[in-house]
């Protein structure tokens, strides 16, 4: 029971921090950020050891850690990018506030896709005779993130400038987690905690389209008014939303491996 408490409680702080969040962030808000990814790791934790008091936590522990601490770069990924956005609001009234902030925008996805890897790599330990399933998911991923950067910058023209490159890798790290979570739901027979991963997964790319429009869309996109302003409240929020929901699910993953 102890997971679900701690998953209701991060809802709610979810909900204070999205009302304190606006679109040039606040050290109330980034606080509030850190409380709310606090809760889904602490949901993380209370699964792992719930699940191994039930059954055999050696057969869970390596997996699960590596869960764990991947939950613990997206805190540290979460903080760095809700600065990213702190210092874009203080450019103009200290020199070095752009340094600064291409500095947590490249920390901030480094985190992430890390963290990434290390899902990847739990779900290649649980699952040691279906290692093949690696090859074809990077595969399968490298084509689709080929045909995405496509569709963003000659379709969408979305600009990435300096950040193409990295924004590429993590693409790539994202969409082979996703890739792999799909392909590992059959050997796993169709399991609540593969399942409940698959879809963490998939909002976890909702959730980074939904912020890739918010920092790359082309210039005149930010001048529109209303929801359709990628920088828009809606657009916050769905983001939001979708990402601790996405983090939430990876952690309560942990309560059925």
């Amino acid at each position: 029971m102890l997971p679900y408490f701690l998953l209701a409680v991060g809802i709610v702080m979810l909900v204070l921090f999205l009302i304190a969040r606006d679109k040039k962030s606040s050290m109330l808000a980034i606080i509030l950020k850190t409380v709310t990814s606090l809760f889904f790791i602490a949901t993380g934790v209370a699964a792992l050891v719930e699940n191994g008091v039930a059954n055999d936590l050696s057969k869970i522990i390596l997996p699960g850690c590596l869960v764990i601490l991947g939950l613990v770069l997206g805190m540290v990924g979460d903080i760095t990018l809700d600065f990213k956005i702190y210092f874009k609001g203080l450019e103009g009234k200290y020199e070095g506030a752009e340094k600064d902030r291409d500095a947590m925008m490249y920390f901030g996805m480094l985190a992430f896709g890390i963290g990434h890897v290390l899902y990847i790599t739990s779900l290649a330990i649980r699952f040691p005779g279906y290692g093949m399933n690696v090859l074809w998911s990077a595969l399968v991923s490298l084509a689709v993130v080929a045909i995405m950067f496509v569709v963003c910058i000659f379709a969408l023209k979305m600009q990435f400038g300096k950040f193409l490159v990295p924004s590429i890798i993590y693409a790539f790290l994202l969409c082979w987690f996703v890739v792999m979570s799909a392909m590992y739901v059959k050997p796993a027979n169709a399991s609540t905690s593969s399942i409940v991963l698959l879809v963490g997964s998939i909002l976890f790319v909702i959730s980074d389209m939904v912020l890739s429009m918010t920092y790359f869309s082309k210039p005149e996109d930010y001048q529109k008014q209303g929801v359709l302003n990628p920088e828009s409240r809606l657009m916050i929020i769905v983001n939001h939303v979708t990402y601790y929901l996405a983090q939430f699910l990876i952690a309560l993953s942990l309560l059925f491996i």
